[in-house]
């Protein structure tokens, strides 16, 4: 799969409604998910996800405040 294939997966789910998810939900998802697969990540993977992971808390702050 290609990062373009990926692209097109979000906004396909994005089309459907399936992207509805509340960005506190996916922001704390996710902080699940990336805390049990922590070991298992070299340093510049930990650095990509944590950035998404700080985007996600971002836009989910700007939402509230």
């Amino acid at each position: 799969m290609t990062p373009d294939d990926v692209i097109s997966v979000f906004e396909q789910l994005n089309r459907e409604g399936r992207a509805a998810v509340d960005l506190d939900h996916a922001c704390a998802s996710f902080a699940r998910w990336l805390a049990s697969a922590w070991d298992d990540l070299d340093a510049a993977d930990a650095a990509l996800l944590t950035s998404v992971g700080a985007a996600l808390w971002r836009e989910g702050y700007a939402r509230r405040y």
